[in-house]
């Protein structure tokens, strides 16, 4: 992994970080998704547990080494999507950003 792609990687992590941070301790949401989240608190939790399995796929995949083991990063995915099955947990259904709303 180049220097660069690790700097973008890190940018991310700690964006997502402050963002997840500012949801739980102020019930603050960005302007795009503020719209569709009914529980902003429970909503920075999951952008939380993403950020970390982001960075554990990242850190202990790829980044560990070239020969390093695949399920150190697979199970950083895991946790990433459990991070967003919690966002989505977070949306009141029928609301605008809604996955579940169908488009009919």
């Amino acid at each position: 992994m180049s220097d660069v792609e690790l700097t973008v990687a890190v940018v991310l992590i700690a964006v997502l970080a402050v963002v997840g941070v500012g949801a739980i301790a102020r019930g603050w949401t960005p302007l795009v998704r503020r719209r569709g989240v009914a529980r902003p608190r429970l909503w920075g939790y999951g952008i939380l547990v993403s950020a970390a399995g982001l960075a554990w796929s990242t850190f202990f995949g790829p980044c560990l080494s070239p020969h390093s083991h695949g399920f150190l990063a697979l199970a950083g995915t895991f946790v990433m999507a459990a991070g967003i099955l919690v966002q989505r947990a977070a949306v009141e259904p029928g609301k605008a950003g809604d996955p579940t709303k169908n488009a009919s």
